[in-house]
């Protein structure tokens, strides 16, 4: 696991005659995936690389999704909307106290949220356009920085996962939230987060279904394939 850790990386580019693009690792041996904009062309897109090939002129990228820049911010205008009323909801039903956590004996790490956890964790290179795991980060200090949850933990304005200890495993039981203008605690458990998520995938696919194009389609058929919802139409994507 650790050495899995160890692969994984982030890397930005800019450059003004290109645009911008920003790749990552997938689970998938020898492959990445990239989001872009290009400058030229003005319009977003996310692809596939395989990094296995290497001839001169072979077809290394799978373009799942293109759109313009115009259609990608009027999607971005309208669905802030939708999710900023859906996540508010989220939080005000989820309020808390710390009696609660504690009574559950949630437990917390700590090394996250410390200023040196990123220097300790993460090297930084090329004017910190590619971020990696350090080769020699000690992985037992975030062990050993696991602990019950106590008052001095949260600090305002943060975040946690919250662990709880069974069958000799840390199991997620969900995110505490702690924001200082609404001054209070919030929990949400892992099944009514993971059910919010799916609700906003939903939503995404709907609304790229509902305007179809034809650079965007291998993404929907994706997006269909991972949801599989009663409330998706089977006819809908057929376009």
């Amino acid at each position: 696991m650790i050495e899995d850790l160890k692969k994984l990386y982030l890397r930005f580019n800019y450059a003004d005659e290109k645009g911008f693009i920003f790749n990552a690792p997938t689970l998938k041996k020898g492959e990445h995936i990239s989001i872009g904009f290009d400058n030229k062309k003005r319009q977003f897109n996310v692809h596939f690389t395989d990094d296995t090939i290497n001839e001169p002129g072979a077809k290394r990228r799978n373009y799942i999704f293109t759109i313009s820049a115009f259609r990608f911010f009027l999607f971005l205008k309208r669905f802030e909307i939708f999710y900023n009323q859906n996540i508010i909801n989220l939080l005000f039903t989820s309020k808390t106290n710390l009696g609660k956590l504690k009574k559950n004996k949630l437990i917390i790490n700590t090394f996250f949220t410390s200023d040196e956890a990123e220097d300790k964790l993460i090297h930084k290179k090329k004017n910190g356009k590619y971020w990696k795991f350090r080769d020699n980060f000690d992985f037992d200090n975030i062990l050993e920085n696991y602990k019950y949850i106590e008052e001095s933990d949260l600090s305002n304005n943060s975040f946690h996962f919250a662990y709880k200890f069974k069958n000799n495993n840390l199991s997620l039981q969900g995110i505490i939230y702690k924001f200082e203008n609404l001054n209070g605690i919030y929990f949400i458990p892992i099944k009514k987060w993971n059910r919010f998520m799916r609700y906003m995938a939903i939503a995404m696919y709907n609304y790229f279904n509902t305007y179809p194009t034809e650079e965007t389609l291998p993404f929907r058929q994706l997006m269909y394939e991972r949801l599989k919802h009663p409330y998706l139409n089977n006819e809908n994507d057929k376009h």
